[in-house]
């Protein structure tokens, strides 16, 4: 009877703490697999010398523009671009893809980079239109166990194409902020 009262003891102060590092390694896992995504994208379009896109994903064959980038993402050669979204045209070749998220998490993205991230040649973020790119996504977990000021990750993409990782202040938990 002494060893369950002392387990249950342990297993009371053990149990939140291991749900918050649980929520912790999501967020950054997720925030790791956005970022290398996008510099995958922007150094296969230096190196092929052609427009490479990031975009949202529920297939991995196809690019969505409904949703959140939860849902997945892929990374593909853009060599016919449509005028305003992403396509992923006939004879274009998908790099990668990324599935769902874990749960828990939600990440969003500002106007520019709410649906999708295309390099050109030069390796800078650029709309379908040829206009400069940037932006901020928002990765953030839900779960309760993380403390505002752990929730989130904000990752910026500059007009230059260098992308920046931060770690906004406080977050409430109906993230994302953006």
């Amino acid at each position: 009877m002494v060893g369950v009262a002392i387990m249950a003891i342990i297993l009371a102060f053990g149990v939140p703490s291991f749900q918050s590092a649980i929520a912790s390694n999501r967020l950054t896992g997720t925030t790791n697999d956005l970022v290398s995504a996008m510099a995958l994208a922007r150094t296969e379009a230096i190196r092929r010398g052609t427009r490479v896109t990031l975009c949202k994903s529920a297939n991995a064959t196809q690019c969505t523009n409904a949703g959140q980038w939860t849902q997945g993402w892929i990374v593909f050669v853009d060599t016919t671009r449509s005028s305003t979204d992403a396509s992923v045209d006939t004879g274009e070749t998908i790099l990668a893809s990324q599935a769902a998220s874990p749960p828990n998490i939600a990440l969003k993205g500002t106007a520019d980079v709410a649906n999708f991230i295309s390099f050109g040649a030069d390796g800078r973020p650029k709309l379908m239109n040829g206009a400069a790119q940037s932006g901020f996504l928002q990765v953030c977990s839900t779960v309760g166990a993380l403390a505002d000021s752990r929730r989130a990750r904000d990752v910026e993409i500059t007009a230059a194409g260098r992308v920046i990782t931060h770690t906004p202040s406080s977050v409430s938990a109906s993230c994302p902020d953006l």
